[in-house]
């Protein structure tokens, strides 16, 4: 029972490590020579952007399965549940867990997804504001002239 949870949280803890590393990475490109700090940054935006369209299809797979596990749920009163510890139907009990840790899985996919689109934001942003410092730096060269 614990080892599905403990792999769940493995999963969601290396997914956060990954994106706190490409962050500091992000961080130390940007400080570096301006020329070298754009292609990088470009390199891993892109590289981040093939991740995700990668993953498309499972993380639309996770937000569905969390939708349906949501639906069952709402069927599946306290009072229910209650009874099937009283009676102890173990088998239901049993389906409830799986489905339980299955939209555990499911929520931990979706995260990353959403950790995947943040990273690609951040460099996004770092782009677009990389390009319009350039550009306030051209006029602002070609007024000194």
């Amino acid at each position: 029972m614990a080892e599905r949870m403990d792999q769940l949280c493995d999963n969601l803890r290396s997914k956060l490590a990954q994106m706190e590393q490409s962050l500091d990475e992000l961080q130390s490109k940007a400080s570096g020579e301006a020329e070298r700090a754009e292609e990088d940054v470009r390199s891993h935006a892109r590289s981040v952007e093939q991740r995700i369209e990668r993953n498309q299809a499972k993380a639309t797979s996770a937000r569905a399965e969390m939708k349906s596990w949501i639906e069952r749920r709402k069927a599946t009163t306290r009072e229910k549940i209650a009874e099937w510890k009283a009676r102890q139907e173990t088998s239901k009990l049993e389906d409830r867990a799986s489905e339980a840790e299955s939209y555990a899985a499911a929520a931990i996919e979706t995260a990353s997804a959403a950790l995947d689109d943040a990273e690609h934001a951040a460099f996004s942003a770092w782009l677009a504001r990389h390009d319009a410092d350039l550009a306030k730096a051209k006029q602002r060269d070609a007024r000194d002239r």
